[in-house]
């Protein structure tokens, strides 16, 4: 449902962030795809997320918190209630102490940008993941990763809030499976603490530069997209081998298609619509099922209506 302009009016009131009604969310995407939210907030910190939380549930509204969007599809209706930005929570802080490197990370820190910094600062155990786009909340959410390992191998603890709490959980207290964490219904993360070793700090950039070109020659850099679509099955096979096998690569609908470079990629091409986009990822999955009697699960979210 639309937030009526009392609503509107008395959350900004109680907000310091900014906020947005009406927010189109192609803006926030990395496909470049996605219908208006109701609100788009960005909390300056945690009581002013606390205050969001708390307005969002107390109103009976839909809340979701959104990354940097590079595994998120938005629907063409766009998102009903509050989306949420963390992109205030950016803080890397780190202490050094002679058994170990603790990082704390906030949860809207980019990805590749913190792989960077711990580079620069002689830090290695995160190289494995140069290339996987995203914010550190969106990785441990997902527990992305690559065949080498996931965010999981360097976590020490999260935090997370609720509407009336900070929570700490540590790593053996963590439930992490494939692609997933499990946490409290309407927990958010705020940070998390890594643990890291120190390495020598050219060799880590070469592994950085050798991953990052090895993803880029795979992978259709070129044109908006949202990484990989399907999960690789837990049979063992590898979900691009298999969109391969029906002979997919290159296919269209509407504005996407099927990368050429990966057939687990779907790339917007010419305008596309998250239609276009679930229509193709129907079609893959009733073709892969129909020739290899395997049922891809998809990895990407899909949000709206």
């Amino acid at each position: 449902m639309a937030i009526d302009q009392i609503l509107q009016q008395e959350f900004q009131r109680i907000i310091k962030g900014r906020i947005a009604f009406n927010e189109p969310m192609r803006g926030h995407t990395t496909i470049k795809i996605g219908g208006p939210a109701d609100v788009w907030v960005e909390p300056v910190d945690i009581q002013d997320l606390m205050s969001v939380i708390r307005w969002a549930d107390d109103n009976d509204i839909s809340r979701m918190v959104f990354g940097n969007g590079s595994n998120t599809l938005v629907r063409d209706g766009g998102i009903e209630g509050v989306v949420i930005s963390l992109k205030n929570f950016s803080n890397i802080v780190l202490n050094r102490h002679e058994d170990a490197n603790y990082v704390v990370v906030g949860a809207g820190a980019n990805l590749q940008q913190l792989i960077g910094w711990t580079a620069e600062e002689s830090l290695t155990g995160l190289e494995y993941m140069t290339g996987i786009p995203g914010t550190l909340g969106g990785a441990l959410i997902m527990n992305a990763g690559s065949k080498d390992g996931t965010i999981a191998d360097v976590v020490k603890s999260i935090k997370y809030v609720t509407k009336n709490r900070t929570v700490t959980v540590e790593k053996e207290d963590l439930e992490f499976g494939y692609r997933k964490l499990k946490l409290p219904k309407g927990a958010i993360i705020i940070e998390a603490e890594l643990t890291l070793k120190t390495g020598d700090k050219n060799e880590i950039g070469s592994r950085i530069s050798k991953r990052r070109g090895e993803r880029g020659d795979v992978q259709p850099l070129l044109w908006p997209s949202l990484g990989s679509i399907f999960k690789n099955p837990e049979s063992g096979e590898k979900a691009w081998e298999l969109i391969d096998e029906t002979g997919l690569r290159g296919v269209r609908v509407g504005g996407a298609r099927v990368a050429n470079e990966h057939a687990n990629w779907i790339v917007n091409e010419n305008n596309a619509t998250a239609k276009d986009v679930e229509v193709l990822i129907r079609l893959i999955k009733e073709k892969v099922k129909d020739k290899t009697k395997v049922l891809l699960e998809t990895e990407i979210i899909v949000v709206g209506e």
